[in-house]
């Protein structure tokens, strides 16, 4: 008599469930959820690279000046030098999470060094801004 009794409760039980599990599909009418369609568009903002010019360094003398970048969409992802060259014991560091980056050092050279500073920005949900500027350093 046990083992009928329990026989009918779990006939029950899944029935139970069945008719739960139908119910719940019936009334969320659920749905795919959709493919996004994501448009990546170029930023029309150029960046504003600052400041305009370097001021000029002295050989033996600590030298040390900001980049900054402004106008920009997405955080800035990296500055480089592109092309020319900074004297002997100076170098251009990239600050994260600055919009920047340094040039630093004591100058061991003297003379006129122009070169071009490259940024380029991150890409979330927009073509990443990129933008350079040329510099020229004189040092005496």
């Amino acid at each position: 008599m046990k083992h009928k009794s329990l026989r009918i409760l779990s006939a029950v039980s899944i029935v139970m469930m069945s008719l739960a599990c139908s119910l719940f599909t019936r009334f969320t009418r659920a749905e795919a959820t959709p493919t996004p369609n994501y448009i990546f568009t170029p930023s029309t903002t150029l960046l504003k690279i600052e400041p305009d010019s370097l001021p000029n360094a002295q050989t033996g003398v600590e030298y040390e000046v900001e980049i900054r970048v402004s106008d920009n969409v997405t955080p800035v992802n990296d500055v480089v030098l592109s092309s020319g060259t900074l004297p002997a014991g100076l170098e251009l560091v990239f600050v994260d999470h600055v919009n920047g980056a340094k040039i630093s050092g004591v100058p061991e050279e003297t003379g006129t060094f122009t070169f071009t500073v490259s940024i380029s920005c991150f890409s979330t949900m927009v073509i990443g801004q990129t933008g350079e500027k040329e510099y020229v350093i004189v040092v005496e």
